[in-house]
């Protein structure tokens, strides 16, 4: 009985050690906890204040706006222990009227850094005190305090305390994020312009750091001028009468339904009315030549023919070429020009609905569609009946039996049609030689000017099957056709079965062994849904088979809708990778360690190409090891905001992209299709 008590002492006591007890005051509950199980001589002990506010009432940022005032912490603390600042969390708009705050509601978790010095005495125990005051309104305003305090031991080690190291750590990840952005701002007819370059895109808002400088309430219009985000702000009383010569704060962006801070620190500068006074167009060409940029385009969209990505299409469409042996000219041109039209419509639909999207504040990128298990879900079943298809399962628009040589003509130009759209879909993910300039010019250009270049990379994609219909006779260079057709055909399916076993395996990371179950179950109902079409076109048309054809299909398909994105876990190798950090790469960067940053998805095929011919060789990786080079994995798998503003601070706009950092000049780009010589030659510098 002894031995129980003692061990339920052991487990129950960590916990209680960091967390002081909470202290009740008019509309709020107050504690201090701490993350760590103790402090530790020369290091940094991170606390918090912990506060559960009463529903509807609110407590004020450092800033708080018109009115109100900010959390105050007096700390009484064991001699050597020293406070830093207040870790705010992000502020919130709270309009009254005319007037605007900004603060915090509900569960708010102040963080605060406490510097243990080196030689703290271990195995006693530290008592924190701290007084804190601040004000809490909802329609009155309330002065509340509470002396709060937390004993905690001092050794030579310590654990994540159970049940405050995870609040304490989300509460830091989401501290506004300082990237080193350049800023500067000027006057203008009034009005403060402000250019932040390389902040990330959506929906926008400026909370400065200092009050009276910036009117609160007042409307901040904002535009996207090549790498600067630009805006028009309302100066206020203390502005106006001595302007301050810097301007800092916190850009805090909407997207996707999270929020995101990022600070800057803005200079005065002129530049700044120059961005202003440029139209957006000029500027998001970076000076560059558009000509240079729809040539670009057009060629990436060829090149992109011979990337990883698009190989079960080219199989696809080698299969219906095979189809064109013996036909006359005028088929010939209709299958490209069908083709083509699906290429072209695709990229318009797909280019259109990607600029609306992020015009709404979603920080998406080229390739956004796979970042759905839903998408990459429906893909999969589609791929799969097109192999099913090829195998000879069953027939698209004719029976077995055959038909009239119309319908058949219908059906080769429907069919050319879609293979044009499942090119742009598999092709979309993966950014091609040629495509950084292009791509990232068209994310910030007016729509016309994007949607065009999107059309100029989807004409660059088709014109090798373009070139059929300038010469219909080089189809007549293709074999007699004959029985040879059909098992080419049936070997072509092949490839559509790999593919499934991709996109199967980019399911199992987006959405975990669940995800993998669903579209297993839609596969086999989509199997069942193709063999009994099949058997009614056998039957020339049996109304009860193609119903229950249709009846699998949407078996098939329903629970796709139910699937979601779950944690991204990352392979195992021997290399030592760690996720994309912002903040870390910052510190390597600045004790002059390489980084080696591979922004990858697993739905990007030249992505994964690369890693098993490359990156994840035994030569590679211990060259990683032995040049002492940080391998960083920025996996955009599922939606992430920081890594797609990360790849569009690099003119980019989708994955691959490899960054090699040395130190802290500019990043070096290695080319999409990877080498392990390059790779070699570009690891070899830190040696």
């Amino acid at each position: 009985m002894l031995r129980f008590v003692l061990a339920f002492l052991l487990l129950i006591t960590p916990a209680a050690a960091q967390s002081g007890a909470w202290v009740t005051t008019g509309h709020a509950e107050s504690r201090l906890i701490a993350e760590k199980t103790a402090a530790v001589p020369g290091e940094t002990l991170w606390l918090a204040l912990d506060q559960q506010l009463e529903e509807g009432w609110h407590v004020y940022w450092k800033n708080p706006g018109d009115s109100g005032l900010p959390l105050e912490l007096s700390w009484t603390l064991p001699e050597g222990f020293e406070a830093g600042e207040i870790g705010y969390p992000l502020p919130h708009r709270l309009p009254l009227g005319p007037l605007m705050n900004f603060g915090h509601e509900g569960h708010p978790l102040f963080v605060v850094p406490i510097t243990v010095p080196v030689d703290a005495v271990t195995g006693r125990t530290v008592r924190i005190d701290v007084f804190a005051e601040w004000l809490i309104c909802l329609d009155v305003c309330i002065p509340e305090s509470a002396d709060l305090s937390l004993a905690i031991a001092v050794a030579e080690e310590a654990d994540d305390a159970l049940r405050t190291a995870a609040m304490i750590r989300e509460a830091r990840s989401a501290l506004p994020r300082d990237l080193g952005l350049h800023a500067r701002f000027a006057d203008q007819d009034g009005e403060v312009v402000l250019a932040i370059e390389g902040a990330p895109a959506g929906d926008p808002y400026i909370f400065p750091d200092e009050s009276g400088l910036i009117e609160p309430a007042a409307a901040q219009p904002s535009m996207r001028t090549g790498e600067d985000l630009v805006f028009t702000l309302t100066p206020a009383l203390k502005y106006r009468a001595a302007p301050p010569e810097a301007l800092s704060g916190v850009v805090v962006v909407s997207m996707q339904g999270q929020e995101v801070g990022v600070l800057f620190n803005a200079q005065r500068s002129d530049e700044a009315l120059a961005l202003a006074a440029m139209p957006a167009a000029a500027v998001a060409e970076g000076g560059g030549n558009v000509v240079l940029i729809f040539a670009f385009a057009l060629l990436g969209g060829l090149v992109l023919n011979a990337m990883p990505c698009v190989f079960p299409i080219v199989f696809l469409k080698a299969a219906g070429i095979t189809q064109l042996a013996g036909a006359d000219r005028s088929e010939v041109r209709k299958d490209a020009y069908a083709y083509t039209a699906g290429v072209l419509a695709t990229f318009a639909a797909m280019a259109t609905l990607l600029l609306v999207l992020r015009g709404l504040g979603a920080e998406l990128g080229w390739g956004f569609h796979l970042q759905s298990p839903i998408a990459v879900g429906l893909f999969a079943v589609i791929v799969f009946l097109i192999g099913l298809n090829l195998a000879g399962l069953f027939e698209v628009g004719t029976s077995v039996q055959g038909a009239g040589q119309r319908l058949t003509q219908k059906k080769g130009a429907a069919g050319s049609f879609f293979t044009g759209l499942l090119a742009v879909l598999v092709a979309a993910p993966c950014i091609g030689p040629f495509l950084g300039l292009p791509i990232g010019y068209a994310l910030t250009a007016p729509p016309a000017a994007a949607i065009a270049v999107f059309l100029a990379l989807g004409l660059g994609l088709a014109l090798p099957y373009l070139a059929l219909a300038a010469a219909p006779q080089a189809a007549s260079l293709l074999p007699k056709p004959g029985a040879w057709m059909v098992r080419v055909k049936q070997l072509f399916s092949f490839a559509m079965f790999g593919t499934v076993v991709w996109l199967t395996w980019v399911v199992s990371l987006q959405a975990g062994p669940q995800g993998v179950l669903i579209l297993g179950i839609a596969l086999v109902a989509s199997s069942l849904a193709a063999w009994l079409y099949g058997l009614a076109q056998e039957k020339g048309g049996s109304t009860l088979l193609r119903a229950a054809a249709a009846l699998a299909i949407a078996i098939a398909l329903a629970p796709l809708f139910t699937l979601t994105a779950a944690p991204v876990a990352a392979a195992s190798t021997a290399t030592e990778k760690i996720p994309y950090d912002e903040a870390m790469l910052a510190q390597y960067r600045a004790e002059g360690t390489p980084v080696f940053i591979d922004f990858t998805a697993a739905w990007c095929v030249t992505c994964q190409y690369n890693k098993r011919v490359v990156l994840d060789t035994e030569p590679i990786k211990s060259l990683f090891a032995e040049t002492g080079t940080v391998f960083m994995v920025a996996d955009l798998t599922n939606p992430d905001p920081i890594i797609t503003a990360a790849i569009e601070r690099q003119g980019r706009s989708g994955v691959p992209l490899y960054l090699y950092y040395n130190g802290e000049a500019e990043p070096e780009i290695l080319p999409q299709i990877l080498t392990a010589e390059r790779v070699a030659q570009t690891l070899e510098q830190a040696g």
